[in-house]
């Protein structure tokens, strides 16, 4: 992908192909066109009344810009470059504060909404002393731990919270404070998702690449096997990122996940020192640049998503079934069936229904 800043115009197509259509589809009609016109005499060819329009696009921008937000299309400079280069990576984000945090060393810090004071203490401490030695911590604005994460821009140290929502709609509403204090106070919020967007179960997936995506690492403090916690360190181990976690007490379900990930070879970490030297002594200045090499460490985990979502598709159609169900009658792990049911829906191919349900689009 070329690296330049857009026009206005050529913003609008952008925003109108990326607002249509799923990332992974995304980039490879772009790939195919080459233009961004002929990408968008494309779109008014095929997608129909489905087309996210120019004006449409014109009308985000314009409000975006009557907040103070920035649309950030993957290929201008201010993109991240490590979020950049996921196989997923959003072809757009929308940014509100200082966009300068995307080009800092980002540690993700994330954990359960039902966590204990201890867990939140614990996390609060982790991002100050690593916001102190330089990071910047990314979280994902929830209740709990993530709210503890952020909440070190009251200590004025900058933070990155990723929503699941519009980025002018705050979730959950008691955050609201905390959501204005990072905004104004040298922090940001960002996003892929249009302007005015409601929260939905599953864009919350879809966040948590994004959170470790940005990274360097990930850190998991408090986190039950069904965690989306869990969903967010897959996501980090099949980018190459480091993942980190805080073990807790067995007979706690709170730290079911953080527990599971230790013994699956997250590092246990105890202090912020932990992290610092792990990840300041495995990303050398050559292998920050060397983005492809990640890709080629986790290509046979890039290769058993591909065969879990051929297997899902399989077992649907295009009426609706309960995602439990079809996770157990796949034969899949959980967690690899989770993600490959978020590649497939933002490549289009599935569609959720009330109810915990999806169907395949045809």
């Amino acid at each position: 992908m070329k690296i330049n800043k857009l026009n206005n115009k050529e913003l609008e197509v952008w925003l109108s192909l990326a607002r249509t259509i799923g990332p992974i589809k995304f980039f490879s009609i772009l790939r195919t066109h080459g233009s961004l016109d002929e990408v968008l005499k494309y779109l008014n060819k095929v997608a129909n009344n489905k087309v996210y329009g120019i004006q449409d696009a014109r009308e985000e921008i314009n409000n975006a810009e009557r907040i103070g937000a920035k649309i950030i299309p993957a290929c201008d400079p201010d993109y991240p470059d490590l979020l950049r280069n996921i196989s997923n990576c959003p072809p757009v984000i929308t940014a509100l504060g200082d966009i300068s945090l995307l080009s800092r060393e980002i540690i993700a810090i994330i954990g359960g909404r039902n966590s204990s004071m201890n867990g939140r203490n614990f996390a609060n401490k982790l991002a100050l002393d690593l916001s102190e030695a330089g990071f910047v911590i990314v979280s994902g604005l929830a209740r709990g731990i993530d709210t503890a994460a952020n909440s070190v821009i009251y200590k004025n140290h900058p933070t990155i919270a990723v929503t699941a929502s519009g980025i002018d709609v705050v979730y959950p509403k008691e955050n609201f404070d905390l959501y204005k204090k990072i905004t104004e106070n040298g922090g940001l919020v960002i996003t892929e998702l249009p302007f005015a967007t409601k929260p939905k179960p599953q864009y919350f997936p879809q966040r948590n690449r994004i959170i470790s995506g940005l990274s360097l690492g990930v850190a998991v403090i408090e986190a039950s096997k069904r965690s989306g916690s869990l969903i967010t360190a897959d996501f980090a181990l099949n980018q190459g990122r480091e993942v980190f976690a805080v073990s807790g007490f067995p007979l706690d379900s709170r730290c079911s996940g953080s527990n599971y990930l230790i013994k699956n070879g997250a590092k246990l970490i105890e202090s912020a020192d932990d992290i610092i030297e792990s990840v300041r002594f495995s990303l050398s200045p050559q292998q920050k640049n060397l983005f492809d090499v990640e890709h080629c460490a986790v290509n046979q985990k890039q290769e058993k998503l591909q065969q879990a979502k051929s297997v899902i598709v399989d077992h649907i159609n295009s009426v609706p079934v309960d995602i439990d169900e079809l996770i157990l009658a796949s034969g899949l792990s959980t967690n690899i069936a989770l993600m490959a049911l978020l590649e497939l829906e933002l490549e289009n191919r599935i569609e959720r229904s009330p109810g915990n349900k999806i169907s395949l689009i045809f």
